[in-house]
């Protein structure tokens, strides 16, 4: 369901908000002038004017200060790092909203990171996010207001050591928060497809993040078969969706690989429904106790990952080389029940310890959940 049509007290209240943001020039944020843009900041906000007001403003200074009002025109995004994070629009919804299709790649985000930088990679998503919204400023109108995209995702080759690679959840999370910040209620339907079963885990970090509301537009299917393309087309006219998703539409830069459309199976697309990560293992630690992982790593950078949560207790985690000499991700004490996810790259070669330590609660176990894994260096997901 798209973002309705505004009534006449709605209106009236879009009004009473314009009134009160003098301190913002229209002529450097135009989309203050537009009323469905106003009214979709006021329905976050829960149609309070003065909180609205304040979130407006607050925007309206990162804006200038991120120099995001003339990005599309000052800002030239690199080549090579468009290539590495594809997406494409490949028309509009039964709405008119946007439908944006991104096809997870085969990559290391650590190598992206290092190579572009969290900084100009945050600047290639603001560019991004400034076209879409331009695109939607310039398709809506009153009686059809568009705000909002429905974004597909194809997530066959996400993987596990994607999710944990160092600084990789720390940026999406960083991502979604200035989603959340600055765009809000801009998502309309998150649609993903082919998900791994780690997924789940994935969803599991960002869910206690995102709003009641927003988690109600995630859909997650692990196949892509008859039923899920009937969905898409139940939302999406034919002719505006990619043939692999079960449309019409002919897209040259999106994968065309074959897909077996096993309509067997009865997909809720609930994310709670999915299954969890083959390897998660569930283990108690006594109180006081520890639990250490060893692991005999053979090759210099080799990188070890992990996922980790606990019911209500809290747990203390480190890693160290060896005998407990040379301390490699620093003891940490973890009081949120939150999944925590991470990795390591192996300087050289030895013995590596994962220990959960208990100490913190001397007199209750600890019920742990944990999976890990370890790649050696070239490993099939190792490349850029």
């Amino acid at each position: 369901m798209s973002i309705p049509t505004p009534n006449a007290d709605q209106l009236a209240t879009v009004r009473k908000l314009r009134d009160q943001l003098v301190d913002i020039d229209a002529n450097v944020w135009p989309d203050i002038n537009d009323d469905i843009f106003l009214f979709r900041w006021l329905r976050v906000k829960d149609m309070d004017v003065n909180k609205t007001k304040d979130a407006l403003l607050a925007t309206y200074k990162y804006r200038q200060d991120e120099k995001i009002n003339t990005i599309l025109t000052d800002f030239k995004p690199n080549p090579e790092l468009v290539k590495l994070v594809p997406y494409e629009i490949t028309g509009v919804d039964k709405d008119g909203c946007p439908v944006v299709v991104h096809e997870v790649q085969k990559l290391n985000p650590k190598k992206i990171i290092d190579r572009f930088g969290k900084e100009e990679i945050v600047r290639y998503a603001h560019y991004e996010g400034e076209k879409l919204m331009k695109l939607m400023r310039e398709t809506s109108t009153l009686e059809r207001p568009v705000q909002q995209s429905f974004a597909i995702i194809d997530a066959k080759k996400f993987t596990f050591k994607q999710m944990t690679s160092p600084g990789a959840m720390e940026l999406a999370l960083d991502g979604l928060k200035r989603t959340q910040l600055y765009y809000p209620d801009t998502l309309k339907a998150l649609v993903v497809v082919n998900a791994p079963k780690v997924a789940k885990l994935a969803y599991k970090i960002v869910k206690p993040l995102v709003p009641e509301r927003e988690l109600g537009k995630v859909k997650i299917f692990p196949k892509l078969n008859v039923k899920v393309k009937k969905f898409l087309l139940e939302r999406i006219d034919a002719d505006q969706l990619p043939e692999k998703y079960g449309g019409t539409k002919k897209v040259a830069n999106l994968s065309n690989e074959k897909v077996i459309t096993d309509d067997d199976d009865e997909l809720t697309g609930n994310p709670e429904d999915l299954e969890e990560g083959d390897d998660m293992v569930e283990t108690k630690v006594g109180p006081g106790k520890k639990l250490k992982l060893e692991y005999d790593v053979e090759q210099a950078n080799t990188q070890i990952c992990w996922s980790f949560q606990t019911d209500d207790r809290e747990i203390g985690f480190s890693v160290y080389y060896g005998d407990e000499k040379e301390t490699i991700v620093p003891y940490q004490k973890f009081e949120s029940v939150t999944l925590q996810t991470s990795s390591v790259v192996c300087g050289k070669p030895g013995k590596y310890t994962l220990c959960f330590n208990n100490k913190e609660n001397r007199f209750r176990s600890c019920t742990l959940s944990y999976m890990v894994a370890v790649y050696p260096p070239g490993s099939a997901d190792d490349e850029e």
